[in-house]
């Protein structure tokens, strides 16, 4: 397979994409070359057929190879860009997404807008398509885990039994990996969005353990003392409430023309400097930055690329590219990219059909409602069953087996609300 996909002699320190962290070494005993068998096996047995396992690998070794690609000035010395042709990592980067060197030149180094019904074409400079070949990177990475995911879904949904009317209605066990409360040296918006999860998640905890257990007692007439527990919700208002929330003033940046990061902090500062869990000082407004005190603890935010971010523009060369391939998942997943645009934005029925308003950065969902809808749906589902909480906590911070550190234990026990 390696020979197929042009890795045979390479190694994560080849490619920029997985030498950045200067980390190459797992701590856990497992040797991937131990465990490709079985995750084959793994594959075959939720439907994947040997061939659809070719073209699912191909597609990160494409990424792999896509992200070695460098940039070298046009002759017109204008501060366009273009492909670097000698770059060793092309071919097999053009080969295994199944594209020419035109379309994919095209696809990166050039964006086209509209101005009055009138498509104008612009040339970018080595930043900006440097930026876009890594949002191609991205999305196609993204979508080929939403692709792979559906299709170990559907290989395993049992269908309607006992005359339910739909899945939703069936009885089912699901299980949910929460994420991780981060706090590193700088935290951007996916710390944010992150712990935003955390808090939210958190919350419910709280509220199943603690609150429904005393409720309990006192509906069973047992005698108890009352356990005062963290209540976070007024993290979760500085986060999410409409009008006034750090994600609604975001979007709504987002939406102006002109604005940037820091006339997003500044708007932050304005609206909520007075809540109890902002953070500010007048250094970190200059320095784009803020704070939220979660219950976890103090977080610092940079707010560098939040906008971006939020916005997740994807370029339409980008979806034009994938469908232009050779290979055939790979225009399926350009399909996917499509229909994913489509339903982010907004739309009104039309005798049964989807009618698509618009696709541009004004109309389209921003990636920080999104998020917090989809949070919403989560939470609301939790709610309809019965959770069993497993509170998985690290024993210390090298990694190592048989080495319990008491102080690390009771600071995860004290972040998680179980210990005062």
């Amino acid at each position: 397979d390696k020979v197929a996909l042009g890795l045979r002699h390479a190694t994560a320190e080849d490619f920029a994409m997985t030498s950045a962290s200067g980390t190459y070494d797992r701590r856990d005993g497992v040797h991937d070359v131990d465990t490709y068998q079985d995750l084959k096996d793994a594959m075959l047995t939720v439907g994947f057929s040997e061939e659809e396992q070719m073209g699912i690998l191909s597609v990160p070794a494409a990424l792999l190879f896509c992200s070695n690609l460098t940039f070298v000035d046009r002759r017109e010395h204008d501060g366009s860009s273009e492909l670097d042709c000698n770059n060793p990592s092309l071919p097999n980067a053009l080969d295994l997404l199944g594209v020419t060197g035109d379309a994919l030149n095209d696809a990166i180094c050039t964006s086209t807008i509209v101005v009055a019904g009138e498509k104008l074409r612009k040339v970018l400079s080595r930043d900006q398509a440097t930026k876009a070949l890594e949002a191609f990177m991205m999305a196609t990475y993204g979508v080929l885990f939403r692709y792979i995911v559906d299709r170990v879904n559907g290989s395993i949904t049992a269908g309607t039994l006992n005359g339910a009317s739909s899945a939703d209605d069936t009885a089912f066990i699901s299980v949910l990996d929460i994420f991780g409360f981060e706090s590193f040296e700088t935290n951007s918006f996916e710390q944010l969005c992150i712990n935003y999860c955390n808090e939210a998640l958190q919350q419910q905890f709280n509220r199943f353990v603690f609150k429904l257990e005393q409720q309990e007692y006192e509906r069973e007439g047992i005698e108890w003392s009352f356990i005062e527990f963290p209540d976070n919700q007024e993290v979760l208002d500085l986060i999410e409430k409409k009008h006034t929330g750090i994600i609604c003033i975001l979007d709504e940046q987002c939406r102006l023309t002109k604005c940037t990061d820091q006339t997003f902090v500044n708007k932050t500062y304005e609206t909520c400097e007075d809540h109890p869990r902002f953070i500010g000082s007048d250094r970190e407004k200059a320095h784009g930055c803020f704070s939220v005190h979660h219950y976890a603890g103090p977080v610092e935010y940079d707010s560098e690329s939040f906008l971006a971010k939020n916005k997740d523009e994807l370029p339409k060369e980008t979806t034009d590219l994938l469908l232009s391939s050779s290979k055939p998942l790979l225009r399926e997943l350009g399909e996917m990219l499509s229909t994913l645009s489509l339903m982010s934005s907004p739309s009104s029925a039309d005798n049964g059909r989807i009618v698509k308003r618009s696709t541009s950065s004004l109309s389209r969902a921003s990636v920080g409602s999104q998020f917090s809808s989809q949070l919403k749906q989560l939470r609301e589902r939790i709610e309809r069953t019965t959770p069993h909480y497993v509170r998985c906590l690290k024993p210390n911070d090298d990694l190592i087996p048989d080495n319990f550190v008491p102080a690390i234990i009771a600071d995860q026990l004290r972040c998680a609300g179980v210990l005062e």
